[in-house]
């Protein structure tokens, strides 16, 4: 697991979950105990529904999802469901930028400044910042994430709005910062270059000739969503669903393809930028892009849109990504033209991220026809969530709760036999009982420890981020 490749810090199921069976071309004699294994791990993890496509050398070997989409609805995961790919498309906005080198029309060693028709002021001329730079994460450029909500009734900014007030914190080249930001300027440098939406480009020179149909990957169509996986979030081993977000800093990752999709871009670079009779991108191009830079961590480096893992002597490109409510990840392998993609309606937290590089070893060694153990140990949390006895009345923690120090309130209300938290901003979060006083949030990881006194609830600490928040009940 590389923390770097995380997209976002924030952010799934216990339902037993069921295979769903589909007929592709070219699929591999699959073990008997390999879907049992998949499917096992899925009810140890809670996690709603995982897809994965395996391939090698071109063709796609198995592709199939497991468990559901839709948890209420019970709907089945299948390879044509829909997932957000978050920072696993950052490789197919570097893939453009390489394209437009190639044709001349820009030169990822010059200044970003010199193409852009507002230049950004922050930059300092004596460290001009490149494309090179922000591809490989050699910017300087910190990283930041703006995530909005779907049904909120708020503008985003333009692409030129976020550019416009980015300021580096580091010197260019000399230190190793994740950067979105840095995604979100090579995505107005495609945009100002071409004279093209940033949409439009991708899909006209890259997923379209990819033989890709998921059009709509960036804002989805009415037909995608009836596809789409819902986002969950996975509190003591239980499965909630979690706001539909959207991150807009987009060029860095947030867009809704099949995991086939994604196969399909992946295979391309394994196949030195070609696909049947289709040049994407040149092998001079490819072969520069997984080219590892600066060290991040111990033999893993950063190319030019590809995490780069150096073991032994070989090298592998790897990736994570994340938005509130999924989860993905590749591994593949340039000797042998082999790899691995999976997608999940998951949050990402320290413990999800484990589970999911644990089968995405165990596939890989698979595809590499390697053995593999029929029984994973998967990792999980300890703690469960218990039910809510019957002599627990909801009524006696509803109350305003002054914070300690600040002039501000939280709340609880009850809302038939749901409690929830109010915070300042007045967004309502739905608290689930954890054991005697004690709840949690179920979008969030963030507790709550009810205070009692001769029976009566007084007041409460809120556990968020490491810290402790505590307040007084006043009504």
């Amino acid at each position: 697991m590389k923390s770097i490749i995380h997209l976002c810090s924030s952010i799934l199921v216990f339902l037993f979950t069921t295979s769903c069976k589909e007929n592709l071309s070219q699929e591999k004699p699959v073990e008997k105990n390999l879907d049992k294994t998949i499917e096992n791990w899925l009810s140890k993890t809670g996690i709603p529904s995982v897809s994965m496509v395996l391939f090698k050398s071109g063709k796609i070997l198995k592709a199939k999802a497991y468990g559901y989409s839709n948890l209420k609805a019970k709907t089945p995961a299948s390879s044509s469901t829909i997932y957000n790919t978050g920072s696993n498309f950052k490789p197919v906005t570097a893939t453009a930028i390489m394209q437009l080198a190639e044709k001349k029309l820009i030169d990822i060693d010059k200044p970003i400044n010199h193409y852009l028709r507002q230049p950004i002021e922050y930059f300092d001329e004596s460290h001009p910042i490149t494309a090179r730079q922000l591809m490989s994460h050699q910017s300087g450029i910190p990283t930041s994430i703006t995530i909005n909500k779907v049904w909120e009734r708020k503008p985003n900014r333009t692409l030129q709005e976020i550019a416009s007030s980015i300021k580096p914190s580091e010197i260019p080249d000399k230190k190793h910062i994740y950067s979105n930001d840095g995604y979100v300027l090579l995505g107005l440098l495609i945009e100002e270059v071409t004279g093209l939406p940033y949409e439009e480009y991708i899909w006209k020179n890259i997923l379209s000739p990819l033989g890709i149909d998921t059009y709509g990957f960036l804002k989805p169509t009415p037909e995608m969503v009836e596809n789409l996986a819902l986002p969950y979030h996975i509190r003591y081993n239980q499965a909630y669903p979690t706001h539909q977000l959207h991150l807009e800093q987009y060029p860095a990752g947030d867009i809704f393809l099949k995991p086939t999709d994604m196969a399909k871009f992946l295979m391309m670079h394994l196949n030195r930028g070609k696909v049947s009779d289709k040049r994407i991108l040149s092998k001079e191009s490819v072969h520069k892009m997984h080219q590892p830079n600066l060290e991040v961590e111990k033999n893993f480096y950063y190319g030019l849109g590809f995490g780069i893992d150096q073991i032994n002597g070989k090298k592998y490109a790897y990736h994570q990504g994340s938005l509130p409510g999924y989860l993905s990840v590749f591994l593949i392998d340039f000797e042998t033209k082999s790899g691995v993609y999976i997608a999940s309606n998951v949050s990402s937290s320290p413990m999800q991220d484990k589970q999911i590089n644990l089968l995405l070893k165990y596939l890989f060694d698979y595809v590499k026809n390697k053995e593999v153990k029929t029984n994973l140990e998967v990792p999980v949390d300890k703690n469960k969530a218990l039910s809510l006895p019957n002599d627990v009345i909801l009524g006696n923690y509803v109350g305003k709760y002054k914070i300690s120090g600040a002039p501000v309130y939280l709340k609880i209300e009850q809302i038939g036999k749901q409690l929830f938290l109010v915070n300042p901003t007045k967004e309502r979060f739905r608290l689930e009982y954890f054991t005697s006083n004690k709840f949690f949030i179920t979008t969030e990881n963030e507790d709550i420890e009810f205070k009692e006194n001769n029976g009566k609830i007084v007041g409460l600490k809120l556990f968020t981020g490491g810290n402790e928040i505590d307040a007084k009940k006043e009504y």
